[in-house]
């Protein structure tokens, strides 16, 4: 995936997620519930194998078919979804970012019809380097024209795949965020409690009961310790002489 993002200048740029360890947490409840359907259907029970390199690799598909079947490895800026085409992020007035993905006809259409450039719509269908590199200048001296929030405001009521890049912060507090629950109140002493991303899968027979917030560093020593089949006695010497840090 870094070999293809990023610009030519600067490279793969860092993320500020753990793309490969969250994917391959997601892809493993995947198959322990596929495993469970299994067992439930035959009896017998499976072990899941879910790395992390396979996830990373497998979510390469369109630039492994590029290899494996063309022949060619894709390059930065050298495809439509990695810089080489309109595809991508524009800087507005006020130095934010408005995210373009406008690749269908009728997305792209309402883009340029938004942006009051439809002189830039036959543009759009001519995927030369040359065009494309136009393309890319001439919607960003549009898009630096208006801020953020003039820009979110016009393509609010429109079907164009454009959004504002939001901040953290922004996109806790946003009213999709708000109306899917995504931001959940979770005890954190008797009484108090404590702000965190809730589950993003939501089932209709149910919601989950948020508990936890995590453990302070040595919390569960004790109860660790006692399941190795230590004493409590043993525990307390460990604890006192500085076993546990």
């Amino acid at each position: 995936i870094a070999s293809h993002s990023g610009d030519i200048t600067s490279g793969p740029p860092p993320l500020g997620i753990q793309v490969a360890d969250v994917g391959s947490s997601f892809l493993a409840i995947t198959g322990i519930l596929a495993a469970v359907v299994h067992r439930q259907q035959t009896g017998a029970g499976q072990f899941v194998d879910v790395s992390m390199f396979d996830t990373a690799l497998a979510w390469n598909t369109l630039a492994a078919s590029q290899v494996l079947v063309g022949g060619e490895s894709p390059v930065r800026e050298g495809e439509m979804l990695n810089g080489g085409s309109f595809y991508g992020y524009y800087h507005t007035k006020d130095d934010r970012f408005l995210s373009v993905g406008s690749l269908e006809p009728k997305f792209w259409i309402a883009f340029c019809t938004a942006i009051e450039r439809p002189d830039l719509i036959d543009a759009g269908a001519d995927l030369t380097a040359e065009t494309q590199t136009w393309l890319r200048a001439e919607i960003q001296s549009t898009i630096a024209q208006r801020s953020l929030d003039e820009w979110t405001a016009i393509f609010a009521p429109l079907d164009a795949c454009v959004e504002p890049v939001l901040t953290t912060a922004e996109a806790c507090a946003h009213p999709q965020a708000v109306a899917r629950e995504m931001i959940v109140n979770t005890p954190k002493a008797e009484v108090a409690s404590q702000l965190q991303i809730g589950a993003p899968i939501k089932f209709s027979a149910g919601q989950p009961n948020y508990r936890h917030i995590g453990a302070t560093q040595g919390e569960h020593t004790e109860q660790i310790m006692a399941g190795l089949g230590y004493d409590e006695r043993t525990i307390a010497e460990m604890r006192s002489s500085g076993v546990f840090g």
